[in-house]
């Protein structure tokens, strides 16, 4: 449960709930977090779908606004990392990585960073359906 549902919530006249820009950000933050696809996340959590894709679409925006820098898509960016082999790291080791909606990426071969990288790069500038 997300603190969103945890709180107390406001109602208009019509009987609609009303949402704080605290309580959005909050369920924007824990869509993009959760995996879940738009539509189950909000039936998961009671809130209208379309009301989600609004506040997802008003939170891209307002961060594409502030931080000229990320990345077009706002989920996809790559992160410069150096990784230390220690003495004890077996021959076989896989690095994984996670990517949005729960997808696993794992590498066996340092041969497969580079098609990693140009996998990563296409899904960044890749456009929604």
């Amino acid at each position: 449960m997300t603190p969103v549902n945890e709180s107390i919530l406001k109602t208009d006249r019509q009987g609609r709930l009303r949402y704080t820009p605290e309580q959005k950000k909050i369920m924007v933050d824990a869509y993009r977090a959760s995996g879940l696809s738009a539509p189950r996340f909000a039936a998961h959590h009671g809130v209208n779908y379309q009301t989600l894709v609004t506040w997802i679409r008003k939170d891209k925006q307002s961060s594409t606004s502030t931080t000229p820098n990320s990345s077009p898509s706002g989920f996809l960016s790559l992160v410069p990392a150096l990784i230390e082999v220690s003495g004890n790291a077996p021959a076989d080791a896989a690095m994984e990585i996670s990517l949005p909606g729960g997808a696993r990426l794992s590498l066996t071969s340092a041969n497969q960073v580079a098609l990693a990288v140009a996998l990563i790069r296409q899904l960044e500038q890749a456009r929604p359906c």
